[in-house]
């Protein structure tokens, strides 16, 4: 099934990754580009917990929208808890680069398509941040223990990236749910959705994981 991703010559150059996120929202469900946006925002915000600390308008990482949920998943490491933290999910929102493309069409059906860029990692004390390669939920433990002591990029691609797709998409972090924390898989409840996790399938496809989320309307 084609999801039309474009390559990442569409976004800016100081955008380290490509998207490894997108939502397709029905034209259904919104009547233009920017209510599609306003709708998602607003679902992940009481699915998600994350608030906009910076403003949703921020152009770090070359995106036009940011927003994280602190405070996940506080654990103890070292001696006197020297390596003790908690995590945060933050995720990066790329809107113009697909506010006047045309709608995707996918079996029959026409869709907004918005992308994002979702990373989980240490994130207090700012001393840690962001990598603690020895923790068991966030670090270069377990299925991504080859990136142990990786260079960063290695580790946001390979490790980051993908942990950031599962809690996202389905509340947990290596399989395990998270406390107080829904997923996109929680609007269920409200919209006919199929998500799904792919690999990457081209070259300038620089992440680990792809999270695809197609949201309808309920018949």
């Amino acid at each position: 099934m084609s999801y039309s991703l474009p390559s990442m010559d569409i976004f800016p150059n100081s955008a380290p990754r490509y998207p490894n996120v997108w939502f397709y929202m029905e034209q259904s469900l919104c009547s233009s580009y920017d209510g599609a946006v306003k709708l998602l925002l607003n679902e992940l915000e009481d699915c998600t917990g994350m608030a906009n600390d910076f403003g949703y308008f921020h152009n770090a990482e070359g995106c036009d929208a940011f927003a994280q949920r602190r405070g996940l998943q506080p654990i103890r490491l070292g001696p006197d808890d020297t390596r003790s933290h908690d995590h945060s999910m933050h995720i990066r929102f790329y809107l113009a680069p697909l506010r006047n493309r045309p709608p995707t069409m996918i079996e029959g059906k026409s869709y907004y398509q918005i992308a994002a860029s979702v990373h989980y990692e240490v994130d207090r004390p700012r001393r840690l941040h962001s990598y603690v390669d020895e923790c068991p939920l966030c670090g270069c433990t377990g299925e991504y223990s080859a990136y142990m002591g990786a260079a960063h990029k290695d580790k946001d691609e390979k490790v980051h990236d993908p942990l950031g797709v599962e809690i996202l998409l389905y509340g947990t972090i290596r399989g395990e749910k998270i406390i107080a924390f829904e997923g996109v898989n929680s609007l269920q409840q409200k919209y006919a959705m199929n998500l799904r996790v792919i690999k990457p399938f081209r070259d300038d496809m620089n992440t680990a994981n792809l999270g695809l989320v197609i949201m309808n309307k309920v018949l």
